[in-house]
């Protein structure tokens, strides 16, 4: 599988965000689903892959040759519909960079990074100085606009190849 079919695949993960009312709950509180998302993938990769396991050598998700680390970024912008909430945006930016490097020390054929940021719009010019951080450590960047449950909460999927 390549980097275009594994997105194909994890984008997938856009209407199972856009339906839920629980994780709508949590994008109103700003709270982090990183383990959920962990599951999701899982689900969504195992009907492609020959084999998917979750947090093996260190790694999120192993599925098949792909090493894939997983990040759920919650900002500090202020957003309607979303709580006030102080968020350290630079040091989630950082996790998801701390990932990247810890999937380049890894001894597998590909890797990628996926990380959802919420609430957000892709074009936010606070956003866009964080995203250039992690930008300059991959090779390809894709996204995929989203909204929560309720359609006010507004956040981007991102799947990062390394």
């Amino acid at each position: 599988m390549d980097f275009n079919e594994l997105a194909s695949y994890l984008s997938g993960i856009k209407p199972i965000l856009e339906n839920s009312v629980g994780l709508a709950v949590f994008a109103k509180e700003r709270a982090k689903f990183e383990s959920w998302l962990k599951v999701e993938v899982c689900g969504l990769l195992a009907k492609h892959c020959a084999q998917v396991i979750p947090e093996k050598q260190r790694v999120d998700v192993v599925a098949d040759e792909w090493g894939i680390e997983l990040k759920t970024v919650n900002t500090n912008i202020r957003y309607e519909g979303v709580q006030i909430k102080s968020r350290p945006i630079t040091k989630n930016t950082q996790g998801v960079i701390n990932d990247i490097n810890k999937l380049r020390q890894m001894n597998m054929q590909k890797k990628a990074v996926i990380f959802i940021v919420f609430p957000i719009e892709h074009e936010n010019k606070k956003w866009q100085v964080q995203l250039q951080r992690i930008k300059q450590e991959l090779t390809t960047l894709k996204m995929l606009p989203f909204t929560f449950n309720g359609g006010v909460i507004k956040g981007v999927i991102y799947l990062g190849l390394v």
